[in-house]
Parts: C-alpha cells; sequence; structure tokens
C-alpha cells in the first residue's frame, strides 16, 4: 500500500516546496518507478527489513529498528529523486551550457 498511498504524496509535497506543478511531481514518480526502480528499491529494502523486524528483532526494539531502515529509506529515496532532477536539468540544458563567471572577491586575502 505505501507504493500507492505514500510515494505519490511525497513527490506532491516536493513539488509544493520547490514550486512546480504537481502534475510534473506525478510524472517524475511515474518516472522513477518506470526507469529509476524505485519500486524495487523499495520492496527489496522493505520485505526483508520488515522480515526481520518481526522473526528476529525483540519486542522492544522494533519501533527503533523501522526507524533506522527509514532513515535509510530516506537517504534512497532522495537520491532517486534527485537522479531524474539532474537528469531533466541536464536535458533542458543546450549543447553547450554557459558557464557561470566565478564571483569576484573583494578581499582574496580572507580566503587562505
Amino acid at each position: 500500500n505505501a507504493p500507492l498511498l505514500w510515494l505519490p504524496p511525497a513527490y506532491i509535497v516536493q513539488a509544493l516546496a520547490y514550486r512546480y506543478p504537481k502534475r510534473e511531481a506525478i510524472q517524475r514518480y511515474i518516472t522513477d518507478v518506470k526507469e529509476n526502480g524505485l519500486l524495487k528499491k523499495y520492496w527489496s529494502l522493505w520485505l526483508p527489513a520488515s522480515l526481520t523486524n518481526f522473526l528476529f528483532v525483540p519486542a522492544h526494539f522494533r519501533v527503533s529498528f523501522v526507524a533506522a531502515v527509514g532513515f535509510f529509506w530516506m537517504i534512497i529515496l532522495s537520491a532517486v529523486a534527485n537522479r531524474s532532477n539532474v537528469r531533466q536539468d541536464v536535458e533542458s540544458c543546450p549543447i553547450e551550457c554557459p558557464e557561470e563567471p566565478e564571483p569576484k572577491m573583494d578581499y582574496p586575502r580572507a580566503m587562505e
């Protein structure tokens, strides 16, 4: 249920935070599922984690264990979501992107 109930809203919240259209957020979710293997990563993490949690982790450590796994899941989710953002940025750039000029330093000795 999580891939259908929790992941799309996470992409929509990201769209609201970064002020891009919700339709684009859903498209990014679909792209991450189809091209970046988001669901495969989801199931390859949470299925073994859930089995381990219920079979081997003592009851008083289960919440902490799920929180720790959730922390690593957020890192994976962030990496997958940002990978698709980088691809879109590269695709939107012309063949040769102009380089940004280096900022002028008024006091270069302060950087030493």
